[in-house]
């Protein structure tokens, strides 16, 4: 996998009283970008991005501005940039990495065949044998409705077992779950469907949802992801990634919530760290 294809972003947030812990980011500190569109400029570092209608546009006209160290791959975890991104894609950007791909119409059921009429039996003459009765046609059974998961059940335990791999290597304690986590977990890979964001739908702290499904906890990161297709492929992007492998390497964290979810195609990821 070319880390280029790939979108991972990263954030981590830390509550509680007992011990602090110091927050983990993938995201570089850069001079501030300024964002508007419908007429008005998209600047970054004086370097104009209004016409710029994908990630692919921005990444090209800054590289060529001189930013070369900015690249798809990356690209997400610069905060200074994240308003200008939104804001393309807000006004129609289709870039597969910038917009979600739409759900798909689930297959309509189809209409079951009609009994048929059985066939009369004839007036007997003499003694004759009757005619026998068909046997009605047997009823289709209706297609079921594909789910959009069908066949990734098993991702989560897998990006588990990959993570805990990692964490062996150097010398780490495993990580373990449980079923609040995992349902947190998949709470938010549903959520960055409709946002891809560290902030909910709602506009609270991804660590909001640990308290929806009570979780305790007293640090707490998040890792989210989208496009990959096997666990071992996000799991390799994470590790790839700064951020991201600090967060799946952090001494602090002893539980681990995973969180798969499919739609349009593109499979979305989320990892809850917590302790």
């Amino acid at each position: 996998m070319q880390a280029s294809t790939k979108k991972v972003v990263n954030k981590a947030k830390k509550s509680g009283k007992k011990k602090k812990v110091a927050k983990k980011t993938a995201t570089p500190k850069v001079k501030s970008a300024s964002t508007s569109k419908n007429g008005q400029t998209l600047t970054y570092k004086n370097v104009d991005l209004s016409k710029c209608d994908s990630v692919k546009e921005v990444v090209s006209k800054l590289q060529k501005n001189g930013y070369t160290n900015i690249t798809k791959a990356n690209i997400g975890n610069i905060k200074s940039l994240e308003d200008i991104l939104a804001t393309i894609k807000e006004n129609g950007a289709t870039n597969n990495n910038c917009t979600p791909t739409t759900k798909p119409v689930p297959t309509t059921k189809p209409t079951p065949t009609t009994k048929p009429t059985p066939t009369t039996k004839p007036t007997p003459t003499t003694k004759p044998t009757p005619t026998t009765k068909p046997t009605p046609t047997t009823k289709p059974t209706p297609t079921t409705t594909p789910s959009t998961n069908t066949g990734i059940n098993s991702y989560a335990s897998e990006v588990l077992r990959l993570v805990n791999v990692e964490r062996a290597k150097a010398g780490l304690s495993a990580l373990t779950t449980n079923t609040n986590l995992t349902a947190a977990a998949n709470k938010r890979a549903q959520e960055i469907v409709q946002s891809f964001s560290h902030t909910r739908p709602n506009g609270s702290s991804f660590s909001s949802v640990l308290k929806d499904y009570s979780v305790s906890y007293r640090a707490a990161g998040e890792n989210i992801a989208y496009g990959q297709k096997t666990p071992q492929e996000v799991v390799t992007a994470w590790m790839n990634s700064p951020g991201h492998r600090a967060n799946i390497l952090n001494t602090n964290y002893n539980k681990l919530g995973v969180g798969v979810y499919q739609s349009g195609g593109t499979i979305y990821w989320s990892q809850e760290f917590t302790n």
